[in-house]
């Protein structure tokens, strides 16, 4: 059981890593929305310390988008659940890999790139779209 909430802890950290980059803040930006240090921002971040539900909150918030991205890519075997085979997708949910491409993505600062990047995955889409 404690490995399993140390890695959502490491899951949910990673996640405001990459959110809190994307939109060009500091760990000291999110630490004032929380009244705490840049430095135990970091620990939130490396996943050595948990969040409450209600940080969660009040850092989705900040960072415009809802709590649940904090959880995006979350796979059932890191969060202890068996995986059976069984399509536990819900509506609306992201496969794991997704986040790494938001990640790096969000690392693409030419326009042109990114709009090349966009225009492969596009095409890769519509080519599995066409085999199902």
């Amino acid at each position: 059981m404690r490995t399993e909430a140390e890695a959502i802890n490491r899951h949910i950290g990673d996640r405001l890593r990459i959110l809190r980059k994307k939109r060009g803040l500091s760990q000291a930006d999110l630490g004032a929305v929380l009244d705490v240090s840049f430095q135990q921002m970091g620990n939130y971040e490396k996943g050595k310390d948990r969040l409450s539900a209600g940080a969660l909150y009040l850092l989705a918030r900040f960072l415009g988008t809802s709590p649940a991205a904090f959880f995006e890519g979350l796979s059932p075997a890191e969060a202890g659940f068996a995986e059976d085979g069984a399509d536990y997708a819900v509506a609306g949910e992201r496969p794991p890999q997704s986040v790494k491409l938001d990640a790096a993505f969000g690392r693409i600062r030419s326009q042109r790139d990114r709009a090349l990047a966009v225009a492969i995955v596009e095409t890769i889409a519509q080519r599995d779209d066409g085999a199902a």
